[in-house]
C-alpha cells in the first residue's frame, strides 16, 4: 500500500527498498519506523513524497515473528553456501598459485574469474557482497582469503560504476592476478611480460589491470608512476579495493578497522592518491550496503545499523538493543564509533 510520508506513523513496515537518485540506499524492505518524524525528513530531502508499506497491521505480532524465523533462516542458509563456495575456491587456488610460482605460466591459475562466478551468484542474497565478506574475514585470516576477498569487493565496486558483465569479470581476474603477483613475488617490474608465459589465456586488460593496481593517482604509485587517466579503468577499482580491505584486516601491524572507520580514513588520506570518481562512488554506496548490520560500539553498546547518511557515510544512525535510535553525527554521540560489524 503506497501512503504519503505525511501519514507516516511509528510501526509501520517500510515494503520496499527506497534509493536516492544518486543510488544510494536510503531505507530497506523491512525496516520498521520508530521514528517517524526523522524518516519524513531524509525522505523529503530526497524529493520522495510517497513509499509503499505493508498492508497487514503491525499488531499482528505472530506474522512478523515467523516472518522474522524465516528471514533468519534463509540468511544462515545463504552464508553457510557462501563460506562452503569460498572455501572450495581458496583451496583450488592454493595449488594453482604454488604451480605458477614454479612454472610462471599464468594458464595454471584457472580460477580467476571465480570471484565473478561467485559474487554473480549471491548478488541476490538478503545479505550484500559485503557482508558476506565480513563473515569470511572473522573466520580467515590467510592472504588467500584476502585475494579473493578484494576480487569480490572489486566486482561489487565495478557495479556500482557501471561496469558491464564481461568488464566485471575482468576486474575479479585482473584483481586475483595482482593479488597473486605480489604474493609469489613478481615486484611487478617493467619486463614482467618477458618473465611470464601463457599470458595469450587472458586479455591485455586484465594484465594492465592487474600490473597498474598499485599505481596512484598523485603519481606516488608503482611501477612507472603513472597518475590519474593514464592509470587503466580497472586498476582504478581494484586500487579502491585493495586499500579497503588492506584496512578492513587485521595484520601484525595493525589491528583491523571496521567498514564505517576505513571509511572515514579512506576520505582523509587517500583522496589524492586514488582516483577521486572511483574513491567517491565507493564511499557513497558502501555505507548502505551495511544497513541491518548488526555492530559493537566503543562504549560496549551493541545494535543495528537502520540508516547511513550520505553527507557523513561514516556515521550511521544505530538503533540499539533497547530499541533507542542513536545518531553518531550528533554531539551527544559523536565520541562512539564501530568497532566491529556482525
Amino acid at each position: 500500500m503506497r501512503i504519503s510520508i505525511k501519514e507516516l506513523q511509528k510501526g509501520m513496515i517500510i515494503n520496499a527498498d527506497i534509493f536516492s537518485k544518486k543510488g544510494a540506499l536510503l531505507l530497506y524492505k523491512g525496516f520498521k519506523v520508530e521514528n517517524p518524524e526523522l524518516v519524513s525528513i531524509v525522505l523529503k530531502r530526497n524529493e520522495i513524497s510517497e513509499i509503499e508499506i505493508r498492508e497487514e497491521e503491525t499488531s499482528k505480532g505472530e506474522i512478523e515473528i515467523v516472518e522474522s524465523e524465516d528471514l533468519k533462516e534463509r540468511i544462515e542458509h545463504e552464508v553457510n553456501l557462501f563460506k562452503e563456495e569460498f572455501s572450495e575456491v581458496i583451496e583450488s587456488l592454493k595449488g594453482e598459485v604454488l604451480a605458477f610460482k614454479e612454472s610462471k605460466d599464468i594458464s595454471s591459475i584457472t580460477d580467476l574469474e571465480k570471484g565473478a562466478e561467485i559474487a554473480k551468484e549471491h548478488e541476490n542474497s538478503v545479505l550484500t557482497i559485503l557482508q558476506l565478506v565480513e563473515e569470511i574475514k572473522r573466520e580467515n585470516k590467510d592472504e588467500y582469503s584476502n585475494m579473493l576477498e578484494t576480487s569480490l569487493i572489486s566486482y561489487s565496486l565495478g557495479k556500482w560504476l557501471g561496469f558491464n558483465e564481461n568488464e566485471l569479470k575482468e576486474i575479479c581476474e585482473a584483481s586475483l592476478l595482482s593479488s597473486i603477483l605480489a604474493y609469489v613475488g613478481f615486484d611487478k617490474e617493467l619486463k614482467i611480460k618477458e618473465m611470464l608465459s601463457g599470458l595469450e589465456n587472458i586479455s591485455e586488460d586484465v594484465l594492465e589491470g592487474a600490473l597498474s593496481s598499485h599505481e596512484r593517482t598523485d603519481g606516488s604509485g608503482y611501477p612507472k608512476g603513472l597518475t590519474k587517466d593514464d592509470i587503466h579503468p580497472y586498476a582504478r577499482v581494484i586500487g579502491v579495493a585493495e586499500v579497503y580491505q588492506l584496512l578492513t584486516t587485521e595484520n601484525e601491524l595493525r589491528k583491523k578497522l571496521s567498514a564505517f572507520e576505513a571509511v572515514k580514513l579512506m576520505e582523509r588520506e587517500y583522496i589524492t592518491k586514488l582516483d577521486v570518481k572511483t574513491l567517491y562512488v565507493f564511499l557513497h554506496r558502501i555505507g548502505s550496503k551495511f544497513i541491518g548490520s548488526s555492530v559493537k560500539l566503543s562504549d560496549g553498546n551493541s545494535g543495528e545499523i537502520v540508516f547511513v547518511p550520505e553527507n557523513e557515510v561514516s556515521m550511521p544512525y544505530i538503533k540499539l538493543k533497547d530499541g533507542k535510535v542513536i545518531n553518531l553525527q550528533s554531539d551527544e554521540h559523536k565520541d562512539k564509533i564501530i568497532i566491529e560489524i556482525f
